[in-house]
């Protein structure tokens, strides 16, 4: 491997993990290039844009031929993702089934989301990219710590997604009816014992500070929440106004909408993360916008 291939993955990896607008058709050519040249990271990466359609046609036969030459060069990760992917890529995209909970607001379960070996390897994949979860602050409109939040999350951009997490990310797709374009990037949550997110809403309030973001892109209109694990006790997705917990196991979904029919923000959707009094809460958040966002 020459130093030049080495130097030109180190910026490319710079560049689609920090925060803001990327070409994307620049990354997928480089991400292709130095694939090509025999770079694993760069060939992981490609699996992942031909997976995404970031900057180039959406394609998982591609994603899975880059994950299979990884492989070859000796990828544990490129193995251990198509082991678990399988052949059963029409099974992971398809839909499942969905009920309602309460009708108004819109609140839904999906039992059975998620298998338990998909749970697992998503929590394995989450952990080493947990940080102090952040709030969003209506007034400069940019995220901040803040004592309401005591949890953990990871979240993932394009480097740190793999064919399983964009698999279920299609899944929820197909499931709810909005396209993948509009979600934002996916997390996972961490609750250890005694953590929580004090009453919050999902939605993102119109105001003057938040109305370029709005216009931009979208509503924050649908929330869609799977529960990784079980092993903790309360821990409820406490819904106030409602006077309602809800709680999944393994591989269960919950999704609410936060905006009436008419689109204005639901604030019967007020809610908080209970904390778990034992153990700990694994849950994948996955945020909806109303327009198309910014992929990885």
């Amino acid at each position: 491997m020459t130093t030049n291939v080495e130097a030109r993955f180190a910026r490319l990896a710079t560049l689609v993990g920090g925060v803001g607008p990327v070409n994307e058709f620049f990354v997928a050519e480089e991400c292709a290039a130095l694939a090509e040249a025999g770079h694993v990271g760069a060939m992981l990466l490609a699996a992942n844009v031909a997976a995404l359609g970031y900057g180039r046609e959406r394609s998982i036969a591609d994603a899975l031929d880059w994950l299979t030459r990884a492989a070859a060069a000796g990828s544990d990760s490129a193995q251990a993702q198509l082991t678990l992917v399988g052949d059963r890529i029409a099974d992971w995209t398809a839909p499942r089934a969905t009920s309602s909970v309460v009708a108004q607001p819109r609140i839904g379960i999906s039992e059975g989301f998620l298998d338990a070996a998909t749970c697992a390897w998503l929590i394995e994949r989450a952990r080493p990219l947990q940080n102090a979860a952040l709030v969003y602050d209506p007034l400069t409109a940019k995220p901040r710590q803040d004592d309401v939040r005591s949890n953990s999350v990871g979240t993932f951009s394009l480097l740190e997604l793999d064919l399983p997490a964009i698999l279920v990310r299609e899944r929820i797709a197909n499931t709810i009816g909005a396209p993948s374009a509009q979600f934002e990037r996916m997390s996972v949550f961490r609750y250890q014992t005694g953590q929580t997110f004090a009453p919050h809403f999902d939605f993102l309030q119109p105001s003057p500070q938040t109305n370029a973001e709005l216009s931009q892109y979208g509503q924050r209109h649908l929330t869609f929440l799977v529960y990784l694990n079980d092993a903790f006790d309360a821990g409820e997705t406490h819904f106030l106004r409602l006077e309602k917990k809800l709680r999944g196991g393994v591989g269960d979904a919950l999704y609410f909408y936060n905006v009436d029919e008419s689109g204005a923000p639901d604030y019967r959707t007020e809610h908080e993360g209970a904390a778990p009094t034992r153990g700990e809460k694994w849950l994948l958040s996955q945020f909806i916008r109303e327009k198309p966002q910014l992929q990885g």
